[in-house]
């Protein structure tokens, strides 16, 4: 059994998504080995702090303008672990989410006066958007608030908004740290963000930005990423095509550093271990038990030295505090037979 507890790595991180562990005996020249256990803490909050906070949406001067940077607009929220700067009110952070109405009040909050700060998002527009959640759908939508205008959200993978989220143009928003000598509100630090991830996806707003809705009837742009393709005018709902996302993540990928080449995953990552599904709830212990007999080859034939490192769907790590503990237990064979 491995256990995270004797990890002999940085002692002074806040977190692990990897552990490392000496063995006093080494496991010599062997010739299969598979998963049988693996207990995984799920102490993680429903919307993940590496990135995908950020709502984005276009605000358009008409039901057919082409959507430009200066169109752009953001909902978002700081992650859960921001600290602001003494006097600092304006944001609004990650935090435990009971249901889809509760992720509805959180977004309002956000989008809400006083919920961000247009000098750390450029693209946030006080109270212009309001968020709802219909028992009997079970969607999430949202409306515009400005007479006049038209609104439609943008896709995971808009042009637009990869160039603002990877800091190719526009300004990414960030977040005032107390860390200055001086103003209380510098420096900054940018706002965590994976390409591709986007709070529109949690809330149910699912399309790309470069495919047209399956309402669309092949009119329309590409960049009106809902299933009619297009922009609504204020106080009209924009319906949404899937439904509220409020799962962390539905596995965490466990690679072995002796797996050497005995797997491979569909992101050309090698040392897989296994695959363990996520079937608790926020907080609770994930205790995963291999259902199959998986003999994976190719292996070190020298074991002294084991680090295990931790990822989640997004192939993101899967931090996990200090007082978490992940075991592991790990069967070899030693001979060229079945177990």
């Amino acid at each position: 059994m491995l256990s995270s507890d004797d990890d002999i790595g940085n002692p002074n991180m806040p977190y692990f998504s990897q552990f490392q562990i000496n063995l006093a005996t080494p496991v010599l020249d062997p010739q299969r080995c598979q998963l049988i256990r693996a207990t995984v803490p799920a102490i993680q909050l429903q919307l993940p702090d590496w990135g995908g906070l950020c709502f984005w949406y276009y605000k358009l001067a008409t039901a057919t303008t082409t959507p430009t940077i200066s169109n752009l607009q953001c909902v978002r929220l700081y992650p859960s672990w921001y600290i602001p700067p003494s006097g600092f009110t304006a944001y609004t952070k990650n935090r435990f989410i009971n249901d889809p109405s509760d992720f509805v009040t959180l977004l309002n909050v956000a989008a809400a006066a006083g919920g961000d700060n247009v000098s750390y998002n450029a693209y946030w527009s006080s109270a212009d958007i309001t968020f709802s959640y219909s028992t009997t759908t079970k969607q999430i939508t949202f409306v515009g608030n400005a007479s006049g205008s038209f609104y439609c959200p943008a896709g995971y993978n808009d042009p637009i908004v990869l160039s603002v989220m990877n800091g190719t143009a526009g300004t990414r928003p960030v977040m005032p740290t107390p860390l200055s000598s001086g103003s209380p509100l510098t420096p900054t630090v940018v706002q965590p963000q994976v390409d591709q991830y986007t709070l529109n996806l949690r809330v149910g707003y699912a399309m790309s930005g470069i495919a047209r809705g399956i309402q669309s009837f092949g009119t329309g742009l590409n960049a009106y990423a809902d299933a009619t393709n297009i922009a609504y005018a204020n106080a009209v709902t924009i319906p949404a095509d899937s439904y509220p996302n409020l799962v962390y993540s539905n596995t965490v990928a466990i690679y072995a550093s002796f797996m050497t080449g005995a797997s491979l995953t569909s992101n050309n990552r090698h040392n897989l271990l296994a695959v363990a599904p996520i079937t608790v709830n926020a907080f609770g212990v994930n205790n995963y038990i291999a259902a199959t007999s998986n003999l994976l080859t190719k292996l070190s034939q020298t074991i002294q030295n084991i680090v295990i490192e931790l990822r989640d769907d997004a192939d993101q790590e899967y931090r996990l505090p200090d007082n978490a503990q992940v075991s592991l237990e790990i069967s070899f064979s030693y001979q060229n037979k079945n177990f």
